[in-house]
């Protein structure tokens, strides 16, 4: 039996991946496959802070700026769960960090070719067939696939990172995608320091300033930069992201 070749192999899904995963569903005759060892889609567990918001509007969505009228839009499922015109009313462009995972999670159950409970141990390719074999392992049960494919995506997202200085007191430490999970012990302790100027940090350090009087350990944030960094969201920044921004700049890289 012929082994199937897909077109495309999707490694990590995350929202960029299962954004694609949505745009190529309607395509005829293109095979896919989207592969990640988590067991279901579940978008940075350990940072859903009670009302935190998306730092983008909700027309960021997985699918609507390239197709508007796709039923894995934003809007539909808002419509199909019966709070579209509640959503109307507030008049609110930014989603809850919550409402987003949800979302996307709602829009994971719609596709068939998503596999989770999968790892990727190693990947080679056949030079003769001109396509990539996937070696897989199912995190449930421990059986072994491979999988084919002409094309490779990779969207696995970037690993936690301990800074040198740091690691001898790994165990001491926490990142912030594990911040929710350590919350109750952090705060047990006499003394927290967020390191950091990202968005991460902020809202890290916010979230504990607010309970300190309860608990009274000493807050502190330290960062190597000389400012904190908040999200660069100003309309030309915006402008530089559009497809007519992307196809200008490109159209003058051979121009002396």
């Amino acid at each position: 039996m012929t082994a199937k070749i897909y077109d495309f192999i999707a490694i990590g899904i995350g929202p960029f991946n299962l954004g694609l995963a949505c745009l190529v569903q309607p395509i005829q005759g293109m095979s896919s496959l989207f592969i990640d060892q988590k067991p279901a889609f579940d978008w940075h567990p350990g940072m859903m802070l009670e009302n935190s918001t998306m730092q983008t509007p909700f027309m960021a969505d997985l699918v609507t700026l390239a197709s508007p009228t796709h039923p894995l839009s934003f809007l539909n499922y808002i419509k199909q769960k019966g709070r579209i015109y509640s959503f109307y009313i507030r008049e609110n462009f930014f989603l809850l960090r919550k409402e987003y995972n949800q979302y996307c999670q709602w829009a994971a159950e719609q596709l068939p070719n998503l596999r989770f409970n999968t790892r990727v141990e190693n990947i080679s390719h056949n030079s003769a067939s001109s396509h990539y074999i996937l070696h897989c392992t199912d995190t449930l049960t421990g059986e072994k696939y491979e999988f084919f494919c002409k094309k490779l995506v990779l969207g696995t997202g970037p690993s936690s990172y301990i800074p040198k200085c740091c690691r001898p007191f790994a165990h001491q430490m926490v990142t912030s995608g594990g911040y929710l999970k350590n919350k109750d012990a952090l705060q047990k302790k006499k003394s927290i320091t967020v390191l950091g100027s990202g968005q991460s940090a902020a809202e890290i350090f916010y979230d504990l300033l607010e309970d300190i009087d309860i608990y009274g350990y000493q807050l502190n944030w330290v960062t190597r930069s000389p400012r904190f960094f908040p999200l660069e969201y100003t309309k030309l920044t915006l402008e530089m992201t559009s497809p007519e921004y992307v196809d200008y700049f490109y159209s003058r890289i051979n121009i002396t």
